[in-house]
């Protein structure tokens, strides 16, 4: 099945150029209404599963306004539906769920979408995403935020997206993200006030940052990750973010003295069990050590000037 918009005039694609932009002073978005495009929505109060498979679903959704659910792809309704063996492009949003429950998404190819790729929000819950690869969108590749928990974010593939690669925004909790592979992104997976969430076996490479967590994220625990070539940070902690532990990671070829960085006083080594070439470089910290836990992690081939 293939699923787009049209225009007869052009005889192509449906093209719409509105757009959101967050602005930082006003803290709100500033929005630029687009030109209408058909777009898809499960309403809120829909009742059994919405499934869509082997497909192609593209040129689709347009900025409306906030919450106007115009996006795209927009699932409010449908608990423990399927979305699977899809081609999703060119939308406004590629994917967009509100307190819903259940669903799979797995083995879609999401790229070139003019915001985010995957965006599962407000109480989001119970949300398995695998083997999806997701790439070259105008945002995030792969983002739950506000209120959502028991998400598994495992076995995809994420780079090349215009910001970051994985990110865990504000109460998300109770989640894991493991065995995903993210590359050229600003940042690989962030972690911003969120809760509880384990993130292990990744393999990020050649981001600025490759796992970041800030403004008071606490009690995640970060293992067995591989991280290659960031080019500001291995591992960064700052903002009032506590409580959180890090064991077994690996990081290779990180800026000297950058492997590990906390910007605040956050970080207790529990045992200094860094590994490899420059290991006393390994680690910045302007201030004493606080209640994150770093231990037995090791770094390799630090750059040195």
């Amino acid at each position: 099945m293939k699923v787009t918009s049209w225009n007869p005039q052009t005889n192509g694609y449906a093209i719409s150029k509105g757009n959101r932009e967050l602005n930082d002073a006003l803290g709100k978005y500033d929005v630029t209404e687009g030109f209408p495009r058909p777009y898809i929505r499960i309403e809120e109060d829909a009742s059994g599963n919405t499934n869509i498979t082997n497909s192609e679903i593209a040129y689709l959704g347009y900025e409306a306004g906030i919450g106007k659910g115009s996006t795209g792809l927009t699932y409010l309704g449908g608990d423990n539906s399927v979305l699977r063996n899809n081609d999703i492009h060119d939308l406004y949003f590629a994917f967009y769920s509100k307190e819903v429950g259940g669903m799979i998404i797995e083995n879609n190819r999401i790229y070139n979408n003019g915001h985010y790729g995957l965006d599962p929000h407000t109480r989001t819950h119970d949300m398995l995403i695998r083997n999806n690869t997701v790439h070259d969108n105008g945002s995030i590749g792969i983002v739950c935020s506000l209120d959502c928990s028991h998400i598994t974010i495992e076995n995809n593939k994420a780079y090349s997206n215009a910001r970051i690669g994985i990110m865990l925004s504000r109460n998300m909790h109770d989640s894991i993200v493991r065995n995903n592979i993210v590359y050229n992104e600003t940042q690989g997976i962030f972690v911003s006030k969120s809760h509880n969430n384990q993130i292990y076996n990744n393999t990020v490479y050649e981001v600025r940052n490759g796992i970041y967590l800030k403004n008071m994220s606490s009690g995640n625990i970060v293992h067995d990750n591989t991280i290659k070539r960031p080019t500001s940070s291995g591992i960064q902690v700052n903002t009032g973010a506590t409580g959180n532990t890090f064991f077994h990671n690996t990081i290779v070829d990180a800026p000297s003295n950058k492997a590990i960085v906390t910007d605040k006083d956050s970080i207790k080594v529990s045992d200094k069990e860094l590994i490899g070439k420059d290991r006393d470089k390994g680690i910045q910290t302007p201030n004493k050590f606080g209640d994150n836990i770093v231990t037995a992690h090791q770094i390799e081939y630090i750059h040195t000037d």
